[in-house]
């Protein structure tokens, strides 16, 4: 497959932002198509990128296209019921994530995907940015065991309690929490899962303060190693995502400190003494030039890149973040409202 034909759903802030721009870099592409509901957005859309047809359908679009591929990036509902449609048509497809609303909808997607043969990826870019890539490479050439503990912290500018956003309406603490999630732990939780087996524990510890959220998710798999996930709104609007760090310790000594997409510091099991004094053994630092693509840095482009060599191959590779992948993730998530709505219940009736 030399050229690839693409079809492309979505018009918004994000897919202008970030996918679309991706596909700038895409050698052997052809963008045959967008498609958003307004023709004017649509139009619009297919000028601003290239593409040669708008429509306000995506299913007239993908059946008249035909595409080899196609990228969906809109609110969870689209993603489903659109991946759903390219499963049904054997079209392969990158869809943003959440995968659905909620557990059910990824659940049937995930199945649907396994019953049909074709594939879908879905976009954690985390796991696909720069600095996450070279901790994998420090972990491959070092022989750095299993991870025995971690940390990722991710502070954002909301969504806050009274932001509708992902089509996910509701200001009660379940739904504002379950929005959250969707928009916000969705991200950590996948890479914090990413460094673990099969997760046998979830204990969730969240707070709301008004039109915040505090949240806290410990993780444990089968071996027993372990990952805290902390998350809050405590972050003004304007900000943006205010940080983004992860502490991982491994079996062999080895830590990796990252901080946001830039940077890491990797501390070997023995002390590096050749530059520094006696006992005062340092890290060796990695960055991403400062002049490096932004794209490229959060991994938008490199999980764009990732998705396009697997449609040519015909198969997604297990490192990827598959449909499957996905179910998995929010899982946990299905499980941290469900702990939570628990203690909000008993607090509720003991108050009774």
């Amino acid at each position: 497959m030399s050229r690839l034909k693409l079809c492309f759903v979505g018009g918004g802030n994000h897919a202008n932002r970030f996918i679309y721009p991706a596909l700038a870099s895409a050698r052997d592409i052809e963008l045959a198509a967008v498609c958003t509901r307004s023709p004017e957005t649509a139009e619009a859309t297919r000028q601003r990128h290239g593409a040669g047809r708008a429509y306000t359908d995506y299913r007239l679009m993908i059946e008249r296209e035909k595409p080899d591929a196609a990228l969906i990036v809109g609110p969870p509902k689209l993603h489903f019921e659109a991946g759903c449609f390219c499963l049904e048509k054997r079209v392969p497809f990158f869809i943003e994530k959440p995968s659905g609303e909620n557990l059910a909808q990824s659940r049937e997607l995930a199945d649907k995907a396994a019953a049909s043969g074709c594939f879908g990826q879905v976009g954690y870019m985390m796991r696909h940015s720069a600095v996450i890539k070279q901790v994998r490479a420090i972990c491959a050439a070092e022989n750095t065991g299993e991870l025995l503990y971690g940390t990722i912290k991710y502070f954002t500018s909301g969504p806050y309690r009274s932001n509708s956003t992902y089509g996910l309406e509701g200001t009660d603490d379940l739904s504002f929490l379950w929005r959250y999630l969707m928009v916000q732990a969705v991200h950590p939780v996948n890479l914090a899962t990413s460094f673990l087996g099969d997760i046998v524990e979830v204990a969730p510890d969240v707070q709301f303060s008004g039109e915040n959220i505090v949240v806290e998710i410990r993780l444990r798999d089968a071996a027993g190693s372990r990952m805290r996930v902390l998350l809050h709104t405590l972050v003004a609007p304007g900000y943006g995502n205010l940080q983004f760090n992860t502490e991982l310790f491994f079996a062999n000594r080895t830590m990796i400190f990252t901080d946001a997409f830039h940077a890491l510091d990797y501390y070997p099991p023995e002390a590096l003494k050749s530059h520094f004094p006696t006992n005062n053994g340092n890290a060796a630092r990695w960055q991403f030039a400062t002049f490096g693509n932004n794209n490229v840095k959060m991994g938008y482009e490199t999980e764009v890149a990732s998705f396009l060599d697997c449609v040519r191959k015909g198969a997604q590779p297990a490192d990827t973040t598959t449909i499957a992948d996905s179910l998995k993730t929010m899982s946990i998530l299905d499980q941290v409202r469900e702990i939570v709505a628990a203690q909000l219940n008993k607090s509720l009736a003991e108050k009774a």
